[in-house]
């Protein structure tokens, strides 16, 4: 039996029609609700499924994970022409899990349990806030109100795995607002919440506004606050963190994203999409017109320095954190004689520590994870070229 590092463990499918652009997006997502378009993109998606032939095994269990963009605005009928291609093909099989993303302002409960009904058994929804103000400013479509109501939805619908992300750090917000949310999501008894620390991604009209002054970031204080709280309200609440920015109550992890986590091979489909096996990611042109064209793959072969590299820092980045056993095998290496300087440094910093055979961040090392993981880093990092996986 092959591990599971020489397996495609997951299948990503992007979709990238949105309603709205969040100001703070910089994922391949575009403002189009054409009709003619969104078929024309699952045309060429099902025939890009139909055509792959993978250079791996598939995993019987392999996750299937639809992301976007917002793969709610598509109709549930397009949806399940891509669905059904996946099953044609065999990479549908008995995933471990099915996960939609979803906005809160685009779905009903006829569409929840359309969604149901095609097999998804996983939603994941971007939430973000619960205050009108900051909801309105990051240009989300849908109220606090929606947002708790889309979750008791998808329940009567037949979720049982809901997921709900915030955002903290972003303009105008306070402590006060960023309790308030966390609260109020929790009330919606979400089983899992993800809480992202605001980044400003370049070419976004957030970082527009900035450059402007129309908008000023939260002081480094504030955010310190707002972090502080939630490292502890979450797990005050039953939630526990399995991973740098994810809590979740036990038995409710996200199995899709622990796929990356582990960097383990994954196929994905659909304009801007990345697939990994392991020692080679391939990604689909970003722009619809030119996915839709059949344009050519951009193809980049991993060293094996930078595949060793990536595969600590990914692992990392769970509170299981690296098995040194499994990394020997992976990599035909022992852990600590190739990475003793980067080790020895992270923990005269207090940010690593080992539990017999894992080594795993310490609450200190997860608040501090990059300059953690740039430890790590045997090839300088302006010399790569760095890939979001």
């Amino acid at each position: 039996m092959r591990p599971r590092w020489q397996l495609y463990q997951g299948i990503y499918i992007h979709i990238p029609f949105c309603v709205h652009k969040c100001c703070y997006c910089d994922f391949a997502s575009y403002q189009i609700q054409s009709p003619q378009v969104m078929e024309a993109y699952t045309r060429r998606l099902v025939e890009e499924i139909r055509a792959y032939e993978p250079d791996l095994p598939l995993s019987p269990t392999a996750t299937i994970y639809f992301g976007g963009g917002t793969p709610s605005v598509l109709p549930p009928e397009l949806l399940a022409q891509i669905v059904q291609a996946l099953k044609d093909r065999g990479f549908w099989q008995q995933p471990a899990e099915a996960t939609l993303e979803a906005n809160p302002g685009t779905v009903t409960l006829e569409s929840l349990r359309a969604y149901r009904q095609l097999g998804f058994d996983r939603l994941s929804m971007g939430i973000q806030s619960f205050q009108p103000g900051e909801l309105a400013l990051m240009g989300r479509i849908h109220t606090a109100e929606e947002a708790a109501e889309a979750v008791q939805l998808a329940r009567e619908a037949g979720f049982a795995r809901i997921s709900g992300d915030l955002i903290y750090g972003y303009p105008t917000q306070t402590l006060a607002g960023v309790q308030d949310s966390l609260q109020k999501l929790i009330a919606t008894g979400v089983d899992h919440i993800s809480v992202y620390g605001l980044t400003v991604e370049e070419g976004t009209q957030l970082e527009r506004q900035l450059a402007k002054g129309q908008l000023s970031l939260p002081p480094d204080e504030a955010v310190d606050a707002m972090y502080d709280y939630l490292m502890d309200a979450l797990p005050q609440a039953g939630y526990q963190r399995y991973e740098i920015a994810n809590f979740a109550w036990p038995g409710q992890e996200s199995l899709h994203n622990q796929v990356y986590w582990h960097y383990l091979p994954y196929m994905a489909f659909g304009c801007g999409a990345c697939r990994f096996n392991g020692k080679r990611r391939e990604t689909s042109p970003a722009g619809i017109r030119e996915y839709i064209e059949g344009k050519p793959l951009e193809v980049e072969t991993l060293t094996p320095e930078i595949r060793r590299e990536e595969l600590v820092f990914m692992s990392l980045r769970t509170r299981q954190g690296l098995n040194l056993t499994e990394f020997q095998e992976r990599k035909g290496t022992a852990f600590f004689p190739f990475y003793e300087t980067a080790w020895e440094e992270c923990q005269s910093r207090g940010w690593l520590e080992q539990e017999g055979d894992n080594i795993h961040l310490t609450p200190q090392g997860m608040r501090f994870g990059n300059l953690a993981f740039e430890t790590f880093l045997t090839v300088p990092p302006e010399a790569k070229k760095e890939k979001n996986i």
